[in-house]
């Protein structure tokens, strides 16, 4: 008589344990490719000093006054000038996120860490989401300017990408506006990764500081790679991508130079995780999620410029 094999695939025929050989699953999860804070760490709080709970916040200016450039006549007084003054008003809103947990799920679920799981991606999405508010912020107003070899932003072709010439005035005009910078002489500088491509392919027109050589005491920025032409660029998928938005399908990019004090952030509320009451009449369904009370806005729209290109290496087709 021949041997009968267990086994447990159907190459054992009639001795083949099927049951007992299960589909394995790794017991933790992963998660997406993630971005962290860019554009919110360069957001200016609102003072401490305000003189009483609400909404909007104003962020107060004095004008300058002119120069008194005629001399003075020996006999005669001078006359007053009126002083002047503007403001800036930021409108904090609600923002926030939850998902509602079943028992059974809780229960159920053969992830290690499932409620951490749970916990992370709503973390995530709180950093995500008030990032983007920050950079519709940087968006909304302000000087944009289109690359040179185009009239308008639907005119960009693939060849119109970052060059050095434009670092170099992006630069030149924040400096000419008084703008202050971040240390010594350097202004910052948020690009995309495939914007930052054609810049790093520029040649003999100058040489990359990357972070590694910089001193012990220069705080390095979230994404920061490095500086050029006087700017600390931030690499970033974060920087806005229009899609299709130069010449035929042409992607169009987003570059933003700028100073200090260009942002400003009113926060009523930080934000803050939330584990939600469980209100049911079994105790069987758990919120858990994020909120906050904030809002940005340009502080100084002579401090940030927007240099509009394509790239060599976008969705350009």
């Amino acid at each position: 008589m021949a041997d009968v094999f267990t086994g447990g695939s159907s190459a054992a025929s009639t001795g083949q344990l099927s049951n007992q050989v299960l589909t394995a699953y790794q017991r933790s999860a992963f998660f997406a490719l993630r971005e962290g804070v860019v554009f919110d760490q360069f957001a200016k709080v609102r003072p401490g000093n305000l003189t009483s709970p609400g909404t909007p916040v104003s962020f107060l200016f004095w004008t300058e006054m002119s120069q008194a450039t005629t001399a003075l006549t020996e006999t005669i007084d001078v006359d007053a000038v009126a002083l002047g003054d503007s403001q800036v008003t930021v409108t904090p809103a609600e923002y926030g996120n939850a998902v509602l947990l079943t028992i059974r799920i809780r229960t159920d679920d053969f992830l290690i860490g499932f409620d951490a799981d749970v916990a992370n991606l709503l973390n995530f999405n709180l950093v995500d989401t008030i990032d983007r508010l920050a950079r519709n912020a940087a968006d909304a107003a302000g000087t944009e300017v289109i690359h040179t070899d185009a009239t308008a932003e639907t005119d960009l072709v693939a060849g119109d990408g970052l060059d050095t010439a434009h670092t170099r005035t992006a630069r030149a005009k924040l400096r000419g506006a008084s703008v202050r910078t971040w240390d010594g002489s350097s202004y910052a500088g948020v690009i995309h990764p495939d914007v930052a491509y054609d810049l790093k392919s520029e040649t003999g027109n100058g040489t990359w500081n990357l972070t590694a050589a910089y001193a012990d005491a220069v705080r390095i920025w979230n994404d920061e790679i490095g500086t050029y032409a006087n700017v600390r660029f931030m690499e970033t998928p974060r920087a806005k991508v229009s899609d299709g938005g130069g010449s035929g399908t042409v992607d169009s990019y987003t570059t933003y130079f700028f100073g200090q004090e260009f942002l400003a952030k009113a926060e009523s509320i930080p934000p803050h995780m939330v584990l939600g009451p469980v209100t049911d009449k079994l105790m069987r369904f758990q919120p858990l999620g994020w909120h906050a009370y904030l809002g940005y806005g340009q502080l100084r729209s002579a401090a940030l410029r927007r240099v509009l290109t394509a790239s060599s290496i976008g969705a350009n087709s």
